[in-house]
């Protein structure tokens, strides 16, 4: 997930300048991102889509946006998905509290640095906290400060709306599958 670099630079700047790969920022700090590998982002955009084609619950997806997560403190964060309910405010970042966060581990990423950033979502107040991990084929949701493995069906309720939305990963996994069967089967031209 991250590791600190000992370059401080301000809110204005970090917010002014791209970094490849994008970056967080934690007091004055920009703190890298393991990108993850083709499962990894495959991952992020079928969650991604999957969200986009639930037109009728007035959600907005993102994917690897910027959110301000502690206007105090200036805390930026880079979800690997979030969802925002309508209206929102737009911008370059996004400033409204998430209805969810899905975060896909990556091979590098250390689960302490993963709880430790359920952690500050909680606190910021998103309601929905997702963990999928496509290696090992599990997901958890971080409810009651501690992070629960569940089931492949996640209700997830979105509170603007007062209605619940199911997060079929099943379904996530099955259309990763075979996205993967279609690459293995295509040979070189």
């Amino acid at each position: 997930m991250a590791t600190a670099t000992t370059t401080l630079v301000s809110v204005e700047e970090y917010l002014s300048t791209s970094y490849k790969p994008d970056v967080e920022f934690k007091n004055g700090e920009l703190i890298g991102r393991n990108v993850g590998t083709q499962q990894h982002g495959t991952i992020q955009f079928l969650i991604g889509l999957f969200f986009a084609e639930r037109t009728n619950y007035r959600i907005k997806q993102f994917v690897e946006v910027r959110l301000l997560l502690n206007a105090e403190t200036g805390r930026h964060v880079v979800p690997d998905v979030m969802v925002v309910e309508r209206p929102y405010t737009k911008g370059r970042v996004v400033v409204d509290v998430p209805a969810i966060v899905v975060e896909v581990k990556s091979p590098e990423d250390r689960f302490d640095e993963i709880i430790d950033k359920c952690f500050e979502y909680a606190a910021a107040g998103i309601p929905n906290i997702v963990v999928i991990d496509p290696d090992s084929r599990r997901q958890a949701v971080f409810a009651n400060n501690a992070l629960q493995f569940v089931g492949p069906s996640i209700t997830l309720h979105l509170p603007q709306a007062d209605v619940d939305l199911v997060l079929l990963v099943d379904e996530i996994f099955a259309r990763l599958d075979a996205d993967e069967n279609d690459a293995e089967n295509i040979g070189p031209g």
